[in-house]
Order: structure tokens, then sequence, then C-alpha cells
């Protein structure tokens, strides 16, 4: 119960400040790629914890979330209208080629081979679709001092600088090295003191 109360209570965290500053550009940029869609699109969350960047637009997109943690998709459930599915984002649960548009966010530093993911949201991609992928950057000297000391005296359990919790560590050179693999970069953007990296791709037939 501890554990299902804290992963919820870190992640309503991130709208609040201070967090909350360093969370606003994923915010914007979420918001500037959807103004871009046409009403109704087929939107996936991917590992999309508690919902709080997409459960806004659920009344224009279709939202889909998926995640492996069981509580979190629980939380989604009882407080959001999109729709939300416990899974491996190594093996997706649906068909090739239904999304409109993909949303990988602050997510891909938590898996071991985040090659394998990106090649499963590559599949369920439309040919056209897009995918917003953020991370931290960890050639950022602002980062390091940030994750070394508010992480690791205010963090509460998210040890962000343990390699157990992010054991992939993006610069902007790996970033692309593994995305350019599976999607065509459209654009690629440094936000909030350049600590955090946006890469948008286009899936190409």
């Amino acid at each position: 119960m501890a554990e299902k109360k804290y992963y919820i209570d870190y992640l309503k965290k991130t709208d609040k400040f201070p967090q909350s500053v360093y969370h606003k550009a994923k915010h914007t940029v979420v918001r500037n790629i959807l103004n871009g869609q046409s009403q109704g699109s087929l939107v996936l969350d991917a590992a999309c914890g508690i919902g709080n960047v997409t459960s806004k637009y659920c009344n224009n997109y279709s939202i889909v979330g998926i995640d492996e943690q069981l509580s979190a998709l629980e939380y989604c459930c009882d407080h959001h209208s999109g729709k939300y599915v416990q899974g491996d984002l190594y093996f997706l649960p649906f068909t090739n080629s239904c999304f409109d548009l993909i949303l990988f966010l602050d997510s891909i530093e938590h898996f071991t081979n985040p090659t394998l993911a990106l090649k499963e949201l590559a599949r369920v991609l439309k040919t056209g679709g897009r995918i917003v992928i953020c991370t931290i950057n960890y050639n950022n000297l602002l980062w390091y001092i940030l994750e070394n000391i508010w992480h690791r005296f205010w963090g509460g359990s998210c040890k962000t600088f343990s390699k157990d919790v992010h054991p992939t560590r993006y610069n902007i050179k790996l970033l692309q090295l593994h995305c350019d693999q599976f999607f065509k970069e459209v654009s690629f953007e440094k936000r909030i003191m350049k600590m955090e990296l946006f890469y948008i791709g286009e899936k190409i037939s």
C-alpha cells in the first residue's frame, strides 16, 4: 500500500511547484503537437503513469494509455475518461499501424532495452504518424547538479541518480541514434536550460 501511495503521490507532484517548473515544457510540446492533430485522432500515451499529461485532451482525442503499473492505471480509470491498458512496451497489445500519434514522455530512460520499445512503438504507429519522445539530457551539468542534490535529498524514494532507476542515460547523440533507426526526425529541441531533450519523429514507409 505504501508503494502504491508513493508512486501516485510522486507523479501528482510533477504538476506542483517546484517540479511543475521543470515539467511545463513537456505540457507545452504536447499541447502544440495535439493542436496539429485532427479531432478524434487515436493517441497512445506510452508509459502513461497517472495520465496527468494527456487526460485534459480526452474530450477531443481518443486517448489510450498503457503502463505496467496497475495502481497508476486504476487511478487513470477513476479520474479520466480515456482508455487505459496494462501492458509491456516491449510487446504492445495493439495491431500494426493503428495510432495517429504516440507520446513517450520521460520514460525511455527507464528501459534497459529502449530500442526494442521504440521498435514496438514504430510498429503500432501509422505511416506519416508522429511520435514525441522526451528525456533527460545527461550531458547537462545543471541536470547533474539537480539530480545529485535535489533528488538525492528531497526526491523521496525516486533516486534518479541510481542506474537501477535510469539504466539508459541519454545525450543528444544517443537519443538521435536510437530514434533515427525507426523514425525520420522532424524536430529536435533542448528545453528547460537544455536539461530536457525533445525528439519529434515521423514514421515513414
